[in-house]
């Protein structure tokens, strides 16, 4: 990290509280914000081989309904607002390093960036459940035509019980393991501000 040594220099210099390693914790908060920008980093890859995926679909086949297609724009229209939001929140996170000279302002950057990840994955993703899920919908016309009867009714089962375990189990869990990188991010810049004079 850019300007590591110099900040690790000026907590040496200072007098550090017991049981309190100044390198420990800055290697845990850069740790931490590494993490957390790899993981949205891979998300965002995984994302564009979607809406690549998707686009691809969309010019190779040929659907029988034109409620396939308004699916596909559908779900392209979403996964486009998820990939460029992911990527706001990439850049916000993997370029925050430069607020460690400032524990504060860092403390600050962090909570609100913890609340507008929270905004997004809560309020703002059940909008994109739902838009996913009309899209699902208006495929599923073309999959009523397409397929025998129990094939399609088995289809929708394991698309509502895919669209519960995401919402119920997987999701809670992102977020929950997302604000617990965040609040030892912020703890630990909190252990040591009272220590650290501004730069």
């Amino acid at each position: 990290m850019k300007g590591f040594d110099e900040i690790q220099q000026l907590w040496q210099g200072q007098e550090p509280e017991p049981n309190v390693s100044f390198e420990t914790i800055l290697k845990r908060i850069k740790g931490n914000k590494t993490a957390l920008a790899r993981k949205l980093y891979w998300q965002l890859v995984a994302v564009g081989i979607t809406i690549m995926l998707l686009l691809w679909m969309c010019i190779t086949i040929d659907f029988s309904t034109w409620t396939s297609y308004l699916a596909l724009a559908i779900m392209v229209g979403c996964i486009c607002y998820y990939f460029f939001n992911q990527i706001a929140d990439y850049r916000h996170i993997n370029t925050s390093e430069h607020l460690l000279a400032k524990p504060q302002d860092y403390i600050d950057y962090l909570k609100a960036f913890q609340q507008r990840r929270n905004r997004f994955n809560t309020r703002n993703y059940a909008v994109y459940e739902a838009c996913i899920a009309i899209a699902f919908m208006l495929y599923g016309v073309e999959m009523y035509f397409a397929l025998p009867i129990w094939t399609f009714i088995g289809s929708v089962i394991f698309i509502v019980f895919w669209f519960l375990i995401c919402h119920f189990v997987f999701m809670k869990q992102y977020i929950r393991n997302e604000n617990e990188r965040i609040e030892e991010m912020i703890e630990n810049l909190e252990r040591i501000k009272g220590q650290f004079r501004d730069a």
